[in-house]
């Protein structure tokens, strides 16, 4: 129930005009049914199952009437509700990454089994290999001759002459 601003008497409805004092009370009816009409589109959009939609429309209903006891609830459920999934997503996340390093470890370990090379032979052909690359580089990189960028000017300087 609204009241007017300069008697205080309550209005009986929404009227142009205050009937005691006959104040304009137009602009307090029009925020009233605005407000009235945003909670209706919120309602809906909650009954409807569109919960973005109608978390944004309840938090603009707070803006204009932070003391709106409605909206305030809903917007509270809704933090709890995803306070209460973050919470549970934290542990969903630590068990994925613990079955991912048990995943790895299993398959580490499967290299020395089931007919194969045991892993310290596996381990030290790999370790070979690697430092063969690298030697390999090494050798192929040192046997190509460097010409200096003061070397290429002389003997251009020279071939003109």
């Amino acid at each position: 129930m609204l009241s007017c601003p300069m008697c205080k008497k309550s209005l009986p409805s929404l009227g142009k005009e205050c009937p005691s004092c006959k104040a304009d009370v137009s602009l307090l009816v029009t925020y009233v049914e605005g407000l009235d009409g945003s909670l209706e589109r919120a309602e809906a959009y909650t009954r409807a199952g569109e919960l973005a939609e109608a978390m944004w429309a309840y938090l603009e209903i707070l803006e204009m009437d932070p003391d709106n006891a409605t909206a305030r609830r809903q917007v509270g459920r809704v933090a709890a509700a995803v306070r209460q999934f973050d919470q549970l997503a934290q542990g969903r996340r630590w068990l994925d990454r613990i079955q991912t390093r048990a995943r790895f470890r299993q398959w580490v370990n499967s290299w020395g089994t089931e007919g194969t090379l045991p892993k310290p032979v596996v381990w030290t052909m790999a370790i070979v290999l690697l430092l063969g690359a690298l030697l390999l580089g090494y050798a192929l990189g040192r046997g190509v001759p460097r010409q200096h960028p003061a070397d290429g000017a002389a003997q251009s300087s020279t071939e003109q002459q």
